[in-house]
């Protein structure tokens, strides 16, 4: 007969209740316990961290120790009333509020008003904020002179995942205690343990994997553990761990590496096909591949001995290190180029097959850097100041007093600015009209910017003809408004260095295609992927 009792998740069931049972906070612990054996608590704390650290657990027990029969003890009983409550989260005078769901004004004035009532039957009135961060400004203001000033009774404790949000105001009343990420040693020993007891099924190398994805939050390992506990009798493994979260292989992604590396368009496509058929999110290949390129990179450099899941080295043994590290350096450009997008997997392909097609796109320069080699020019091929449209344009047509029967042209109210700035506020003005067209500007290889004769003239490095038409498609949409406020100018064009080519016609001659051009455009359909609506 199946048991009736109500099911506890691992997290909620395996919450340490003293200070002792708290893992990898020792200076927090160490702390705490002295303040309260000593009687020198603070009216007011801050507890700052990752999540699933330990926060708003160490605050109950903290409460705990505070209120407990025997106490204060930084050792509480745990069989008294008070430490049963606050336990099982029931006690009337440890307040537990989430400010994401209680973030305005009068919810901090009611709690405000309620510190004037003393304990209904504890030593203090314990108020814990979770997720400080999310009150507003007003409540803030609000909740600063009882912060500051609360009676003898009332203890704040306030918990934070941003601490950097809360206004310095907040931050000088309280004393702070950062919480770090949990080490992969001391979890990896702590999840051992409960596998035994609810997990045994999965396999140490499924708890390593666990453990590199918690990111240092034992909630989020315990999580995974808990969903494993029902699998069944079969083993989990890594790729188990891997399959339920949506992420990639190692061994994909050494392929992947190898044939970008490899200059194997061709396998790159075919890598990134079967990707795509699982299911897997960009943002995720990305992030995974630049963490396992740093970890084999790491695993050299310290003589450490990897594990037996961890990346295929027998792959990446054949590139050098700088190599490695310059394409850890990309995936991270292409990360930053592809966050505005709400479909980035275009994209994201589109730029790994320049990689392997070893076509110049521009991601191995930072913002400042490709600001700064950007040249500047003018029809007189000297660098001057271009002139900024402002929002206002007046248009008249006046007699000249001195010259009657002249016209003068049409008068703009504009602003003179440093050339890297107005290239800067153009590309801002791209971006705004359309992201995916601002993400293929940035990235590409733009060799110079010059005004000449009223006509924005954009030079491109080789071998950029076929992103070079995908802006051209957007050009009286997107780049003309943008050159008309940035420049005062109603002509872009889009040219390739070397050549006098008008960037735009009407009728364009069939041109011979690059062998690798071709490649990429038929594996890719940037246009459509990115532009189409």
């Amino acid at each position: 007969m199946a048991s009736t009792e109500r099911y506890v998740s691992l997290y909620r069931k395996y919450r340490p209740t003293t200070f002792d049972g708290v893992i990898g906070q020792e200076t927090v612990v160490r702390i705490l316990k002295g303040s309260v054996d000593t009687g020198r608590t603070s009216h007011a704390y801050l507890f700052a961290g990752p999540k699933g650290t330990g926060k708003t657990t160490v605050a109950r027990i903290l409460a705990k120790a505070l209120n407990c029969d025997k106490g204060p003890s930084s050792h509480p009983c745990m069989e008294c009333e008070h430490c049963r409550a606050i336990t099982s989260g029931t006690d009337i005078d440890v307040i537990e509020i989430d400010a994401a769901s209680n973030r305005g004004i009068d919810e901090i004035r009611d709690l405000r008003e309620s510190t004037r009532f003393v304990p209904a039957r504890s030593r203090k009135k314990v108020f814990i904020i979770d997720e400080a961060h999310m009150l507003t400004v007003q409540a803030f203001n609000a909740l600063l002179k009882t912060l500051e000033e609360p009676p003898d009774y009332v203890v704040f404790i306030l918990a934070t995942t941003e601490p950097q949000k809360l206004p310095e105001t907040i931050l000088s009343r309280c004393q702070r205690f950062d919480f770090k990420r949990i080490s992969e040693t001391a979890m990896f020993e702590y999840l051992q343990g409960l596998r035994n007891i609810e997990a045994p099924n999965i396999t140490d190398e499924a708890l390593h994997q666990i453990v590199a994805l918690s990111g240092g939050s034992m909630r989020g390992a315990i999580g995974l553990v808990d969903q494993f506990s029902v699998f069944g009798t079969e083993s989990v493994s890594s790729a188990t761990v891997l399959d339920l979260l949506g992420l990639p292989t190692e061994e994909n992604i050494s392929l992947l590496v190898e044939a970008l590396l490899s200059r194997d368009p061709k396998a790159v496509s075919s890598v990134l096909d079967q990707l795509e058929r699982s299911g897997i999110e960009p943002a995720d290949l990305l992030e995974r591949t630049i963490a396992l390129i740093s970890g084999y990179i790491l695993d050299k450099v310290t003589l450490r001995i990897p594990s037996s899941d961890s990346i295929p080295n027998d792959r990446l043994k054949a590139f050098p290190d700088a190599t490695l590290v310059n394409l850890a350096a990309a995936f991270a450009r292409i990360q930053q180029q592809s966050v505005y997008l709400s479909d980035p997997y275009p994209l994201v392909q589109a730029f790994l097959l320049a990689i392997a097609l070893d076509l110049p796109m521009g991601l191995d320069r930072s913002h400042e850097e490709f600001s700064r080699e950007v040249q500047f020019t003018s029809s007189q091929d000297a660098p001057r100041p271009a002139v900024r449209q402002m929002e206002t344009v007046q248009k008249a047509v006046e007699v000249s007093p001195d010259s009657p029967g002249e016209t003068v042209p049409e008068t703009r109210s504009i602003s003179t600015g440093e050339p890297a700035d107005q290239w800067a506020h153009f590309k801002a003005l791209v971006s705004d009209a359309s992201k995916p067209i601002g993400v293929m500007l940035q990235a590409l290889d733009v060799r110079e910017v010059g005004v000449d004769q009223g006509v924005l003239r954009i030079v491109l490095g080789p071998k950029t003809k076929l992103f070079r038409t995908m802006l051209e498609q957007k050009q009286d949409e997107v780049l003309v408004p943008a050159a008309r406020s940035a420049y005062a100018v109603d002509q872009v064009k889009l040219v390739e260095e070397g050549s006098q080519e008008p960037a735009r016609q009407e009728t364009v001659a069939e041109v011979p295609v690059d062998d690798k051009l071709e490649l990429l455009k038929k594996t890719f359909d940037a246009t459509e992927s990115l532009f189409g609506s």
